[in-house]
C-alpha cells in the first residue's frame, strides 16, 4: 500500500471538530467557515461553537478557553541589562513574574504579557477546547480533528510506501512526530484509530454526520 495523497496542513481538516462541551463536558462540535487565510492560522473566518447534549454554544472566539504562553522582554529595572523569560504553556494565569538578572544578579517582579498558545496541544484552534478525538498510546497522546482527518492519518501510518516529496514545512505529515512514523507502532496506531472513530459515529449518530 503506497501513500501518495496532496500534502494537506492540519488547517485543512479544520471546519469541523469534535470537542468536549466546557459546560457538560460532552462532546460538541466547532464549525468554521474558512475565508482567506495564512498557514499555518486563518485570518477572515466565522467560526460557531455548539454542543450536542446542553446546547451550550459560542460564536466567533472572543473566548479563549485553551492555553497561554507568558513572555517578558524588557530592560533589567536596576542595571538595563536585557531580560527575557517565555513560560510554559498553562491555563493559569499570573501577573508578574520575579526575575533575576544574569548581570547584576538584582530580582525584580515584571509584568508578564500572555498570548494564546496554540502549537502543541489538543486543543481547537479558534476557541481552545479539548479536543474529543484524543488516544494515548505508549505515553504520547494522539489527537485529531475529525472523521476525515483520522482517515487521512490512517491511510499514512498504515502505508508501507509513503511518497513524501512534495511535502512541505505545513504539511500535517512533516510536522508528525517521529514515533507516529515509526513503522514498529503501525499496528497499534490504526486499532487505536479504528477503534475512536467507531465510538466517534456511535455517539453523534443521528445528531449529525461527520
Amino acid at each position: 500500500m503506497r501513500f501518495n495523497q496532496p500534502a494537506y496542513s492540519t488547517l485543512y481538516f479544520s471546519e469541523k471538530i469534535w470537542v468536549k462541551c466546557p459546560n457538560c463536558h460532552d462532546i460538541g462540535l466547532v464549525e468554521t467557515e474558512l475565508g482567506q487565510f495564512n498557514i499555518p492560522y486563518p485570518s477572515g473566518y466565522r467560526t460557531r461553537f455548539k454542543c450536542l447534549n446542553c446546547d451550550f454554544e459560542k460564536i466567533d472566539n472572543e473566548e479563549w478557553f485553551g492555553y497561554y504562553q507568558g513572555t517578558i522582554h524588557r530592560a533589567c529595572g536596576f542595571c538595563g541589562s536585557s531580560i527575557s523569560f517565555i513560560s510554559e504553556p498553562t491555563k493559569e494565569l499570573y501577573a508578574s513574574c520575579k526575575l533575576q538578572c544574569g548581570v547584576c544578579n538584582a530580582e525584580k517582579d515584571y509584568e508578564v504579557k500572555w498570548y494564546r498558545y496554540k502549537e502543541d496541544k489538543p486543543i481547537d484552534p479558534f476557541f481552545g477546547f479539548d479536543l474529543w478525538l484524543q488516544i494515548d498510546i505508549k505515553s504520547n497522546t494522539l489527537w485529531l480533528y475529525n472523521i476525515d482527518h483520522l482517515k487521512y492519518l490512517r491511510e499514512y501510518v498504515a502505508a508501507k510506501l509513503r511518497d513524501d516529496g512534495k511535502r512541505h514545512k505545513y504539511s500535517m505529515i512533516t510536522n508528525l512526530p517521529q514515533w507516529v512514523k515509526s513503522a514498529k507502532n503501525r499496528d497499534l496506531i490504526v486499532r487505536k484509530l479504528d477503534k475512536i472513530e467507531i465510538e466517534l459515529k456511535k455517539k453523534i449518530e443521528p445528531n449529525i454526520q461527520p
